[in-house]
């Protein structure tokens, strides 16, 4: 079971910061108790495919890559899957990957921008830990066995040959964490990382397999904190534009600040 506790003011983030120096932070504006892709969420897929189906990745995918020409020139090779889901994943699709940041404060950001009526949370990941339920130390290189295989997978309807012509002697069963090369704007200024999924099951999924309260876990952030922490959020510099980087973002943080009705300095802190 997942170790939770309450996150209620901005110098709690900053300690858990400096406290879980090495973890990866992921916030959700309202309570989900899971750590899911949104391609494997079964209200997703009862939505778009009235049932659970194997093939909708796979269908998502090609869809994708078929109609991605169109719209941009630079496009990643047919068969390097990764790059692929890392462009998918950019620009909204679902995918297999599931977005995480190096940055509490990102990471609080997602926790608290939207639903202010509902409780968020925020999870905090040490992914080394995850990687060694894979047999595997540290994080992954690009030619890495395993991401390779679990981004190829979709596309192949035979894992044992797959895993075989990629040099693994067992098909991965749990998530990996993945530190990938920061190819948009967006992914530097939000701190990107990523776990890659395999299809959930059963006693496999990141909170059942990572117990120790040290690899993992969640910290429920009030409803009636989440205004508190984006204006705090905002002082430390941490707002949509700085995060997405565009006029619609802009022009978010221009209607924010114009909420403000009036301020006057304080005086400073003073430290001896």
């Amino acid at each position: 079971m997942t170790n939770t506790y309450t996150l209620a003011r901005i110098q709690h983030a900053v300690e858990l910061a400096t406290t879980l120096s090495r973890s990866w932070f992921r916030g959700h504006s309202k309570i989900y108790g899971e750590l899911t892709p949104r391609i494997f969420r079964q209200e997703y897929e009862h939505e778009l495919y009235r049932e659970l189906r194997p093939e909708a990745e796979f269908s998502v995918i090609e869809n994708f890559k078929r109609k991605a020409p169109a719209v941009k020139s630079e496009l990643p090779k047919n068969e390097d899957h990764i790059s692929w889901l890392y462009l998918m994943q950019h620009y909204g699709a679902p995918t297999r990957l599931l977005d995480w940041t190096k940055s509490v404060l990102v990471g609080l950001y997602f926790a608290v921008s939207h639903h202010h009526s509902e409780d968020g949370e925020l999870w905090a990941l040490y992914p080394e830990a995850l990687n060694k339920h894979n047999g595997y130390f540290g994080l992954p290189l690009p030619s890495c066995e395993i991401l390779r295989y679990l981004a190829a997978e979709p596309s192949h309807n035979n894992p044992q040959k797959l895993a075989e012509e990629i040099g693994l002697k067992k098909i991965p069963q749990y998530p990996h964490a993945v530190d990938p090369p920061l190819h948009f704007p967006r992914m530097v200024a939000q701190l990107s990382a990523f776990t890659i999924h395999p299809r959930p099951k059963p006693s496999q999924t990141i909170p059942e397999v990572i117990t120790a309260e040290t690899n993992l876990v969640r910290y429920i952030i009030p409803a009636g904190c989440k205004r508190k922490f984006l204006s705090d959020l905002s002082a430390l510099g941490i707002t949509k534009m700085t995060l997405f980087q565009d006029l619609d973002s802009l022009s978010h943080d221009i209607i924010q600040d114009h909420n403000i009705i009036g301020y006057s300095p304080p005086k400073p802190p003073r430290w001896k």
